[in-house]
């Protein structure tokens, strides 16, 4: 029997974070990441946002929704939107170190893969709680599940959606085009080319590093 409790919460009052989602944990397989798409609706080329009039209890507070005033359509081409925000997550559980210890939650593409962490783990805050590797050798590569981050120019974050022997494909959005969602591309970081395998990423002039979940790991040994 599937949990699902989603209770509004008085963002502006930074009261207790009450969002729980618990079908999607322990599953790390891009059907179920599919799953996850078709659910919150993430469809690749949509957008991560919202009218900040609505409740985001599953993306962040509504009075500090997003880093931009504008965005994009989640359908249809290029039109700009006026009073759509990009959608944040976890609202009253920031870490004081990320982003000047701002309460309004993780945003862009790292608060997207930390919702899709969350999902996948039940951990609310997988970069502090997951296991950690600093290189791509100490983690054994990568895994469908694991999030990898880089500080290469802005940084950017990305959950891994697929892994064959010939690419590894990444879900991700993009802050610097409004939160749009990319399902099953290459790591989009701001290098010339989408990195499609673990020889391009290495190649970053900047270091990587990845979070898996323990769950994860606990399913090869």
């Amino acid at each position: 029997m599937f949990a699902f409790l989603f209770v509004p919460c008085a963002f502006a009052s930074y009261g207790t974070f009450q969002f729980e989602d618990t079908r999607f944990a322990g599953d790390f397989t891009t059907d179920n990441l599919d799953r996850i798409i078709a659910e919150y609706e993430l469809y690749d080329s949509w957008y991560w946002t919202t009218l900040p009039r609505i409740d985001q209890s599953f993306h962040g507070a509504e009075d500090q929704p997003g880093w931009t005033d504008t965005a994009v359509k989640k359908k249809g081409g290029t039109a700009f939107i006026r009073d759509r925000y990009g959608c944040r997550w976890l609202a009253n559980r920031v870490n004081p170190d990320v982003y000047g210890g701002m309460t309004g939650g993780y945003g862009e593409c790292f608060g997207f893969a930390q919702f899709i962490g969350y999902l996948l783990s039940g951990d609310y805050n997988p970069y502090k709680s997951w296991n950690y590797y600093h290189d791509l050798d100490t983690s054994g590569g990568l895994r469908v599940g694991d999030i990898l981050r880089t500080d290469y120019k802005n940084g950017h974050s990305a959950v891994v959606y697929s892994v064959s022997d010939q690419e590894i494909l990444f879900l991700q959005v993009s802050g610097s085009s409004y939160n749009r969602i990319s399902v099953g591309s290459g790591f989009l970081c701001g290098y010339p080319l989408a990195l499609t395998t673990l020889e391009e990423i290495r190649k970053l002039p900047a270091a990587v590093t990845i979070r898996r979940s323990p769950l994860n790991d606990q399913q090869s040994d």
